[in-house]
């Protein structure tokens, strides 16, 4: 993998880092924009796992348009993730694949993510993967150029029908299906496990987002609305957000 020389990246940027101990030696650095976004859940892993790392946002857009013409960044994309392990610096992308990451470095006692029970990794795996499936939509609706869908910015009639359509027909047979998974599980997350998984860290702030941009549409499910509750009420949740690291 490519490795991203830190002098690529201006030092007026806003760079906010954490100040537990970090884990077995190894320096992360999180690059992503002043936004919550995809790099949000990775975060609160951070934080929940109390590991240092610095959580570095681009001053603007062209700053991470610099880096991504570089070629240093694997698929061009971020959130990326930097380890630094001795003299080697490693770079990772995709959400998912740092959270699976991160979930089997940290603290075993946390069980984020099995690292002996495969079928229990394959389960949360699943319940990672459908968030890509529920929102595939609306990411489409949103974001038409980079589904090759550009043709269709001239016609926003369309977008609003689409993206009402995903709303009340859509992403409601996806709640569905996690308030039964929760049902099922038999304890507060979506795993059926003691602790929170990386399950719990995707699709906790993926509603949130939700909820915040369309109030309203969590009514009908009442136990997703209490187990958001529960998982922003963990004390390490509820500290990252009282400091002074959250989104300004």
């Amino acid at each position: 993998m490519a490795t991203i020389s830190t002098q690529t990246l201006s030092s007026t940027s806003s760079q906010k880092t954490q100040t537990s101990s970090s884990g077995k030696g190894k320096k992360y650095r999180l690059l992503y924009f002043n936004i919550e976004g995809k790099a949000e859940a990775i975060r609160l892993l951070f934080a929940y796992a109390g590991v240092q790392f610095e959580d570095y946002r681009f001053k603007d857009r062209a700053e991470f348009m610099s880096l991504k013409e570089s070629g240093r960044l694997q698929f061009g994309q971020v959130p990326a993730l930097e380890i630094e392990n001795g003299d080697q610096t490693i770079v990772l992308t995709q959400t998912s694949a740092i959270l699976r990451y991160l979930g089997k470095e940290f603290k075993p006692e946390l069980e984020l993510y099995p690292m002996t029970d495969s079928l229990l990794a394959a389960k949360i795996d699943a319940i990672v993967d459908q968030r890509a499936d529920a929102y595939t939509g609306l990411s489409v609706a949103k974001y038409k150029e980079r589904f090759g869908f550009d043709f269709l910015n001239d016609q926003s009639d369309l977008t609003e029908i689409a993206m009402a359509n995903w709303y009340a027909n859509i992403l409601p047979k996806h709640l569905d299906m996690l308030t039964k998974l929760l049902q099922a599980g038999g304890t507060s997350w979506l795993a059926g496990t003691q602790q929170p998984s990386i399950a719990d860290f995707v699709w906790c702030q993926q509603l949130k987002l939700t909820a915040e941009s369309k109030p309203g549409i969590l009514d009908n499910f009442p136990q997703l609305t209490s187990y958001i509750k529960a998982f922003y009420s963990l004390p390490a949740i509820s500290k990252y957000y009282n400091s002074s690291c959250v989104i300004a």
